[in-house]
């Protein structure tokens, strides 16, 4: 493994901004980019989206298999996010799953790329040390313009969303 390089300016370590399990940002590091991303966003064109993916059933998961499951599977399904989303958008890790700014897009591309992040995770069961493991997600997408809204209030209604899913019993996506 490489070391870990240092920031001069900062005299920290660059590591802090991605989540050491699944390569993905943090959600801190998540929110600076969609608040840059609102911040470059034209009040006529395309919208950004942000999109919280919670994996159902992950603590009952965690309870009765034991976090080593449970790393396998945020493993599984962060690679998975990765691979399906356009190089301009960033994937994060928040809460139980994960969060995707949307970078640039148009309402029906934004639900289609939700869409698609939900099937990955319903058509392949993620391999753990337990065995191949059938998953869902509950999904929660909402879309804003240049200027209209905050990064954490964004978030936050999309988590809202996701919660909402997942309160109605999982495996949907809810948009706004």
């Amino acid at each position: 493994m490489p070391p870990v390089m240092k920031d001069p300016a900062e005299g920290q370590s660059s590591e802090p901004h991605r989540d050491p399990l699944t390569g993905a940002v943090t959600e801190a590091a998540l929110l600076r980019f969609l608040e840059a991303v609102l911040g470059m966003a034209e009040p006529s064109g395309p919208q950004i989206g942000m999109l919280c993916l919670g994996i159902d059933g992950l603590d009952a998961l965690e309870a009765f298999h034991g976090p080593a499951v449970r790393d396998a599977v945020l493993l599984g399904i962060g690679d998975r996010m990765h691979e399906r989303v356009r190089v301009q958008d960033l994937v994060g890790r928040i809460d139980d799953g994960f969060g995707i700014c949307l970078a640039e897009i148009f309402p029906a591309q934004a639900v289609g790329a939700a869409e698609r992040l939900l099937r990955a995770v319903r058509r392949q069961p993620v391999p753990t040390s337990v065995g191949a493991l059938p998953l869902t997600c509950s999904v929660g997408l909402v879309l804003s313009r240049g200027g209209l809204d905050s990064a954490s209030a964004l978030m936050a209604r999309a988590r809202g969303l996701r919660d909402t899913a997942r309160q109605a019993g999982g495996n949907a996506l809810l948009t706004a």
